[in-house]
């Protein structure tokens, strides 16, 4: 991979994590999944970008409307093709929260 073509995967995965600061959890909607810490990571294969995603708990109603969610908010951003990937273990817990998240939540 070329140096130009590492800086263009690095400039669209940080975008990804901007846009994901836009996508709000469908039962705390003041709160976007990642102050929430449900994204864990976001990476490029080939041309497609990776969100690896946990619930806040494994039997999570919420967790299609998430996937779905933050896929369409990445093609709708033109970031696409884009996939979720569910990893549950290690388990979602608080501690992931930010601090912006905890503020609003306080709030």
């Amino acid at each position: 991979m070329t140096t130009l073509a590492i800086m263009a995967a690095e400039a669209r995965i940080a975008c990804a994590w901007d846009v994901l600061q836009t996508v709000p959890d469908p039962e705390v909607p003041v709160v976007s999944v990642r102050d929430l810490g449900l994204v864990r990571h976001v990476e490029l294969f080939e041309n497609e970008l990776e969100v690896v995603v946990t619930p806040t708990y494994s039997g999570c109603p919420a967790t299609e409307y998430i996937a779905s969610s933050i896929v369409e908010a990445l093609d709708v951003a033109g970031l696409g093709p884009a996939r979720e990937r569910m990893q549950r273990a290690p388990a979602w817990t608080t501690d992931w929260n930010s601090e912006e998240s905890r503020n609003k939540l306080r709030n």
